[in-house]
């Protein structure tokens, strides 16, 4: 049975587990399906992070009915788009295609997640690409200093630490077995999303979709996850690059937490964008840096609110400071009420542009079963963040600024007998 979700959405649950839920878009051309499957890096073995990724890879290696060129080419000639992302807790296959194209994409992707073909050759071949994904990642200062910082975020080499690609020695090492057992631990249709959005009708797409599954009722996947606990500390790396790299952490709300909406109101104050108090004055007004800003992780148990600078090794330590007096005045004075009226209008516009695309909404979708969070409307969305009050801000100021609590990772060329800058407590 259809639920409808709120006008134009809807959601479908079958007896094997697997949840269908899309939204129609009468006014589209197009159409952006995808399938998420509840599987990211945390989810790797602990002995071989990266494989939600091989896998990822893999599967557009071909099917057990498919070449890898039969399934670019089965796209391509709808004028279709397809792709896969891993994330440290997801992993999902999409694909955009003009309105008639959606029958191919459906078939091809849910093809790819049921029926890899695994072959030997194949696996030789894409260890060698993602090889070099890892050697162009290292070679990356943004990317690589974020796994640093992010290694040492949360405690006691929790799987969220990990970095998505995995390590040269595991990859070079994986094994055909290894990679198959974890298909098939994971991707089962109990622990699968089909999400589409745009040009369909709800009856034929749960109907589609329901064609290309085994109705039969699956076992559950068994999913161990155990919530991170956060990593205070300091943090040098040092590496010959021309900027410094720092990272600042402090805890954050989940994905399903309601404070989610006050936070985001609060960092888009703090660092969210050229108008954010962090923007202002290290760039704008002192030029010390090209890049600064903050945002919030959410993760399904666990979150983390990350300032970022990058700036020269003799600016170092005043963008430190400029950055531990503005965490410690958000504590002491929180926010302005312009401030406030500010970050709820510019977050409103933030929500209607990402609406505005198929894939952007089936991403919102697909994101929020997968992380068990309540399907709200866009309206609904809109009304939590235009809801945040002053005592909203006090509340998230209150609960996650804790200066005692900061995480703070340098990367770059510092010497090892450099002192980290002291926090006010």
């Amino acid at each position: 049975m259809i639920e409808t979700l709120y006008p134009g959405a809807f959601r479908a649950v079958f007896d094997n587990g697997l949840t269908v839920i899309g939204e129609e878009v009468p006014s589209s051309l197009s159409v952006s399906v995808g399938v998420w499957v509840k599987a990211g890096s945390r989810d790797d073995p602990h002995a071989h992070p990266g494989m939600a990724h091989f896998v990822e890879h893999l599967l557009f290696k071909g099917t057990t009915t498919r070449t890898a060129t039969q399934i670019s080419r089965e796209i391509d000639a709808v004028g279709g788009y397809i792709n896969g992302a891993t994330g440290k807790e997801s992993t999902f296959y999409y694909a955009d295609l003009p309105a008639d194209g959606l029958k191919v994409g459906l078939d091809v992707l849910i093809d790819l997640v049921q029926h890899p073909a695994f072959a030997p050759d194949e696996l030789e071949r894409e260890r060698g690409v993602i090889l070099e994904e890892i050697r162009a990642h290292d070679d990356d200062p943004d990317q690589y200093g974020y796994d640093l910082f992010v290694s040492g975020l949360w405690k006691n080499d929790h799987p969220l630490a990990r970095p998505v690609l995995g390590t040269r020695d595991t990859i070079e090492h994986a094994s055909l077995r290894t990679i198959a057992e974890f298909h098939r631990r994971f991707y089962r249709p109990a622990n699968m999303v089909v999400v589409g959005c745009g040009a369909l009708n709800a009856q034929e797409f749960v109907d589609l979709v329901a064609r290309q599954f085994d109705e039969t009722a699956a076992a559950p996947v068994d999913h161990v996850r155990v919530p991170p606990e956060f990593n205070p500390g300091r943090a040098r790396h040092r590496r010959e690059i021309g900027q410094v790299q720092l990272y600042f952490g402090l805890p954050g709300s989940t994905a399903v937490d309601d404070d989610r909406f006050a936070l985001e109101v609060v960092n888009t104050v703090l660092g969210g964008g050229m108008s954010s108090r962090l923007f202002r004055l290290i760039r704008e007004e002192r030029g010390l840096a090209y890049a600064v800003a903050s945002s919030v992780a959410r993760y399904s148990d666990a979150g983390a609110w990350i300032i970022y600078a990058g700036t020269s090794p003799a600016n170092r330590s005043i963008v430190t400071d400029i950055t531990i007096a503005e965490i410690d005045r958000l504590r002491r004075d929180g926010i302005s009420t312009a401030e406030l009226e500010l970050a709820k209008a510019k977050l409103h516009g933030h929500l209607i542009l990402g609406l505005e695309t198929n894939s952007g909404r089936a991403s919102r979708l697909g994101d929020a079963v997968i992380n068990g969070r309540e399907i709200l409307s866009p309206q609904e969305l809109i009304h939590r963040v235009n809801a945040v009050t002053p005592d909203d801000v006090a509340r998230v100021v209150a609960r996650f600024v804790h200066p005692e609590l900061l995480n703070l990772a340098v990367i770059g060329p510092v010497a090892d007998d450099v002192e980290s800058p002291a926090v006010a407590g």
